[in-house]
């Protein structure tokens, strides 16, 4: 009687139940006719023909003719074996073009998300009557409110995509900096009225400036906002409508 984990194994190789089956049966009887697979099986000699015909296909079965007679001879049982390590083959060769398509699909989805975040912020910032700047995660600009356009001259098509340090005057003082850094590394918010900036015209200003990062999606954004001196209280209060709902959606 053949073993049903037996079969159950040739399954698992992706061989059908019945495939399986007409193997393991022609394996037992030897050289055989269709006729000799079908009785022992009790199933119609068409049937079993079609199926000795894939299995022919796949290299488990083979035949030959002897007066006008075919016979069925099962293939040895390391013809399986073969067919693993063949199949191990084909899927390492079609392994990365397989990643790059999951990368592909994952990337698209970033973006998506990276968009959907992005146009959150935008809306934001356009209801502010602050300048507003709005840099990605490898601070490059990626969006100036009207305010902000009016404060520096420039527009956000001669600005996007580049540095926020292409409106360095020159004139600040290397530590602000530093502590600037310090502090957006660390993904906290940094204040200060000793940064100055220069406009489109090369005349130079200082505001109070703030800049947080914050998360939405998994992506990181820095938000600039400018103020005057004395609107300290204020910025916290524009930093909560950016901060005030759930960021790890």
């Amino acid at each position: 009687m053949m073993s049903t984990q037996i079969q159950k194994v040739i399954e698992h190789l992706g061989f059908s139940e019945k495939e399986a089956k007409v193997y393991l049966v022609a394996l037992g009887l030897g050289e055989c006719h269709v006729s000799d697979i079908a009785t022992y099986m009790k199933l119609p000699r068409t049937s079993v023909q079609i199926i000795l015909d894939r299995l022919h296909k796949k290299g488990l079965m083979n035949f030959y003719i002897i007066c006008r007679y075919k016979y069925w001879v099962a293939e040895d049982p390391k013809r399986l074996l073969f067919n693993v390590q063949s199949f191990e083959e084909e899927i390492k060769k079609a392994l990365p073009k397989l990643l790059a398509l999951k990368k592909q699909k994952q990337k698209k989805k970033n973006r998506q998300q990276y968009e959907l975040s992005l146009n959150l912020f935008h809306t934001l910032a356009d209801t502010l009557i602050q300048p507003v700047l709005i840099a990605n995660g490898d601070v490059e600009i990626e969006y100036v409110n009207t305010a902000w356009e009016k404060q520096f001259g420039y527009v956000l098509d001669e600005v996007k995509g580049f540095n926020p340090r292409i409106l360095q005057s020159g004139k600040t003082h290397p530590d602000v900096y530093k502590s600037m850094w310090k502090n957006l590394n660390a993904e906290k918010m940094f204040q200060s009225n000793e940064l100055i900036d220069m406009r489109k015209d090369g005349t130079c200003f200082n505001l109070l400036t703030t800049i947080f990062p914050t998360r939405h999606n998994g992506n990181i954004f820095f938000i600039q906002i400018f103020d005057s001196i004395d609107e300290s209280q204020r910025v916290g209060v524009l930093k909560e409508k950016f901060t005030g709902f759930d960021m790890n959606i």
